[in-house]
């Protein structure tokens, strides 16, 4: 073994600390992600309101936003956010059933404004359970 010779210099890169309990980065994104998704969510719910259910355009046109949004939602909210048993557990099964109604879905016609109808209610539904069991408990 050799010793570096005065005129070799060695640096060496620290390695980078973390503080104990501080987040890691990717934490953080991911944390900050799932809050903006869930922002979303709650827009969604809150701007919901009536809809021809003649008009297979707009159904058609709604159920794809739903479904997206609770496409996003499965992909970006991987883990419950609650601290207490309930909570988390009733924030698993929300998440599993709406990946069970994405897993589900079918090609539906255009023109079939039942079908759309329905599948367009299933979807909003799930999206209004998201938006409650994610949502900040009441403080008393």
């Amino acid at each position: 073994m050799t010793s570096p010779d005065s005129t070799t210099l060695v640096t060496r890169r620290p390695e980078p600390t973390r503080r104990r309990g501080a987040p890691a980065m990717d934490d953080i994104v991911r944390t900050a992600g799932q809050i903006v998704t869930l922002a979303r969510v709650r827009d969604y719910v809150e701007a919901m309101g009536l809809v021809d259910t003649e008009n297979s355009e707009e159904l058609s046109s709604r159920l794809d936003a739903a479904r997206n949004l609770l496409a996003e939602v499965s992909e970006t909210v991987t883990q419950p956010t609650a601290d207490d048993a309930l909570r988390v557990a009733e924030q698993v099964v929300t998440l599993e059933a709406g990946r069970a109604i994405l897993t589900e879905a079918q090609v539906i016609t255009t023109t079939d404004t039942g079908r759309l109808l329905g599948h367009l209610m299933t979807t909003e539904v799930q999206l209004m359970k998201v938006a409650r069991v994610f949502a900040e408990p009441a403080t008393t």
